[in-house]
């Protein structure tokens, strides 16, 4: 019993350390997330196309017919 006592004071203490963001940080920490993802995804949306011609070519260049 002792042992359950110690875990909830120690939740306790914990609890008092947690800083929650201002809504000016919320949103500039949701703002930076959205233009990586942006970013990322306009990155990834290239290589796609990349690879895509680059397959293409290669499955012509094989003779391999493609649909």
């Amino acid at each position: 019993m002792e042992k359950l006592k110690k875990f909830f004071r120690e939740i306790k203490l914990e609890w008092k350390k947690i800083h929650w963001p201002s809504k000016e940080e919320l949103w500039g920490a949701t703002g930076v997330v959205v233009i990586i993802l942006v970013v990322t995804g306009i990155y990834f949306a290239f290589l796609d196309l990349g690879f895509a011609a680059a397959f293409k070519a290669l499955f012509s260049a094989l003779g391999i017919a493609g649909k």
